[in-house]
């Protein structure tokens, strides 16, 4: 897939601001703000990683968010977990075809569901999120050996214009929007900042009425890669019977 840099939507935003300068601070600064509101909540295969089997520590229910993360991946935001899985009997590679690696999902539960659980030794069922560490229940009476498959923020090693955005193509033109709009606010360009906004978000008429009416955004129109995925499965019917 073919990603972009920051540098790469300056043009855009520039023109959106109708031929105003740019600022490369305040540029990068709108560039990352939008970049991270709205990876936060959306599956970008970019920010998407397996990370590596590791050990959970006997009597330790509570875990920092590193502890499953890829070494790359260190010090950034745990957006969200796609999966989560624990091996009953261990992991090895797999070496023959009568060889399996036996094990189930984690589920994730509120915190005061899990509570009985993170105080109760044993093989752990459930995960949570509490003052930003993971939380494991039952509390793992041995070491037993886990992944976890994520999506992170999008990293800004460099913090220049030659920083990589992790987003799909067709996306650029909604972060120039997005970074635009911010901008435009900032120069308290109001009449300007409202229709960016209209143009991300769908007009008024299609935020008041929850996207029932009205004309959607940009945002809106894109669907995710698993989304699109996903219409390649086959649905379940349901037969129809004739009652004499």
């Amino acid at each position: 897939m073919a990603y972009f840099t920051v540098g790469s939507l300056k043009v855009r935003v520039q023109n959106l601001l109708q031929g105003r300068p740019v600022v490369d601070s305040s540029f990068l600064n709108y560039t990352q703000d939008s970049v991270l509101e709205l990876s936060e909540d959306y599956k970008f295969p970019g920010l998407q990683t397996t990370g590596p089997v590791v050990a959970l520590v006997p009597l330790q229910a509570v875990y920092s968010p590193d502890f499953f993360l890829a070494v790359a991946d260190q010090g950034l935001e745990l957006n969200k977990v796609d999966s989560f899985f624990i091996y009953t009997n261990g992991y090895t590679a797999l070496s023959s075809a009568t060889q399996q690696n036996t094990g189930f999902e984690l589920k994730f539960k509120t915190i005061d569901n899990i509570e009985v659980l993170i105080n109760v030794p044993g093989l752990p069922t459930a995960w949570t999120r509490h003052e930003g560490n993971i939380w494991i229940g039952c509390v793992p009476d041995q070491a037993y050996q886990c992944y976890m498959r994520y999506i992170h923020e999008n990293p800004f090693p460099a913090g220049t214009d030659a920083d990589t955005i992790y987003f799909p193509s067709t996306w650029r033109d909604i972060l120039a929007y997005s970074i635009a709009m911010r901008w435009a606010r900032d120069l308290n360009l109001q009449s300007k900042a409202n229709e960016l906004y209209s143009a991300l978000y769908g007009d008024s008429k299609f935020q008041i009425s929850g996207g029932i009416e009205g004309t959607p955004g940009l945002i809106f129109q894109r669907t995710s890669q698993e989304r699109r995925d996903q219409t390649t499965s086959t649905k379940s019917m349901r037969l129809r019977m004739n009652v004499q």
